[in-house]
């Protein structure tokens, strides 16, 4: 116990004793504060320490700083990932209001063609096509359901397109006019020199059977001229169809005919809609 009370006095002594060191040095610095060596030594003291004192203060301001400089990055980052998630909705709004307007001149210069006509027609958007062009068919989203069946005339806006050849509840398969199996009796509009334009490999028509003797010539519109072919009692195409437009003329030596390559007037690859002709007689 003894040496317990021992070891508790020499430590209340050894935390004591830095204290009253420092009292006794505080009070003998206000006792004689007024003294010119105290007052000189307090000089160079407060020198010695205003360097430290701007430095601590430097690095303070620094450090405020440094920290400021961390928020206003974390701030441009959010905003940066704000500006980019609006202009991401932007493009897309813009994609989609785009491709509204061009839809909606399509379909007024489908409507156009559509008063235009002296038939009854109805209209049908193209759901499939092979994108090679080997096959020369797209398909329709419109059936018997409203009103479609084999042979029917399908037309653009700028003329020909094909017929109907398979039919379903909700489609159709659309025989293209540039398909090699289809024929259609022709005029060129001008001159009135009649033919039959056949469809071949490529996306071009051929219009054969044409007189020697009738001008045809590059830039001549040809039209459907509404006759039968062959044993055929009457045409499938309506007169006066537009087909497409002469680029070529090839005249034989030895033959009674020449022939010309048509470019079809309607853009086959790019069809979105089409016009169906229900009823010719309208």
């Amino acid at each position: 116990m003894a040496t317990l009370g021992r070891t508790r006095g020499r430590r209340t002594n050894g935390v004591a004793r830095p204290f009253l060191v420092l009292f006794a040095i505080s009070l003998l610095i206000l006792l004689f504060r007024s003294v010119a060596a105290v007052q000189a030594a307090a000089e160079v003291g407060t020198q010695v320490l205003v360097p430290v004192q701007r430095a601590l203060a430097e690095t303070g301001i620094t450090t405020n700083r440094f920290l400021q400089a961390i928020g206003e990055l974390d701030k441009l980052r959010t905003d940066n990932a704000d500006l980019r998630a609006a202009n991401d909705r932007l493009t897309l709004e813009n994609a989609r209001l785009a491709e509204a307007a061009i839809a909606a001149q399509q379909a007024a210069k489908l409507a156009a063609a559509q008063r235009a006509l002296p038939y009854k027609t109805i209209t049908a958007p193209v759901i499939a096509r092979d994108p090679s062009g080997v096959l020369k068919t797209i398909v329709i989203g419109a059936g018997t359901d409203q009103g479609v069946s084999v042979d029917q005339i399908v037309l653009a806006e700028q003329g020909v397109v094909g017929r109907v050849s398979e039919v379903g509840s909700n489609y159709a398969k659309i025989l293209l006019v540039t398909d090699s199996s289809s024929s259609v009796s022709a005029l060129v509009q001008t001159s009135r020199a009649s033919g039959i334009v056949r469809g071949q490999y490529g996306d071009t028509l051929v219009m054969e059977w044409i007189l020697q003797s009738d001008p045809v010539k590059p830039g001549d519109i040809v039209v459907t001229a509404g006759l039968g072919i062959g044993n055929e009692l009457r045409s499938l195409y309506p007169k006066g169809l537009v087909i497409g437009t002469v680029v070529d003329v090839t005249k034989a030596e030895v033959s009674a005919y020449q022939r010309a390559i048509v470019a079809p007037a309607a853009d086959l690859r790019k069809l979105e809609s089409v016009l169906l002709i229900v009823d010719p007689a309208k």
